[in-house]
């Protein structure tokens, strides 16, 4: 399973790396952005993303005894985002984020639908949660492009806010996402 790297139409995939650092910074050191994730804190500077990098990057070391898995998000050659499956060892649940230049384009619906291709057809996980906000629309309705239904309501820790923010739960099975829900 090492080496993944994943095609869309416009997307690619892969592994993170520690020459993602300045853009990662860059594009987390938006407030806009960090605030809809719960372990990105505000402002978010190098030293946080070295930190977060090489954490991602060690999942990647033995990915079948993983607990996350961690995949960049690169459009025509330059990283716009991430895509995290965490909690492999349990139900997974998937986060993601874009920087703000590439929000409303599709990407991360394209992103997203493709992970969750992968980890269907290389794991026996028979469904995948994820949480987003409530003051979040543009997660919620990637996920409810996905398949995923709400569960119910959850709280989630915001670094960057520091607060806890109200969110959904929501999960979909991989009968009805590899089905067409």
């Amino acid at each position: 399973m090492s080496g993944v790297e994943i095609q869309t139409d416009r997307l690619t995939l892969r592994q993170p790396r520690l020459e993602d650092l300045d853009r990662c910074a860059e594009l987390l050191g938006d407030y806009e952005v960090s605030k809809m994730l719960s372990r990105v804190p505000y402002p978010y500077d190098r030293d946080q993303g070295r930190d977060s990098l090489a954490k991602a990057m060690q999942g990647w070391d033995d990915p079948e005894n993983a607990d996350s898995l961690t995949f960049q998000i690169n459009h025509q050659g330059e990283m716009i985002g991430s895509l995290v499956f965490k909690k492999l060892q349990e139900t997974p649940e998937i986060g993601y984020w874009l920087g703000r230049p590439y929000w409303g384009k599709g990407f991360m619906s394209e992103a997203a639908r493709a992970a969750l291709v992968w980890l269907f057809q290389n794991t026996a996980h028979p469904r995948v949660a994820c949480e987003a906000m409530t003051d979040n629309p543009g997660s919620r309705m990637v996920a409810q492009k996905l398949g995923f239904e709400e569960v119910g309501d959850v709280s989630c820790a915001s670094l960057s806010r520091g607060a806890s923010i109200p969110a959904l739960r929501m999960e979909v099975t991989r009968d009805n996402f590899l089905n067409g829900y």
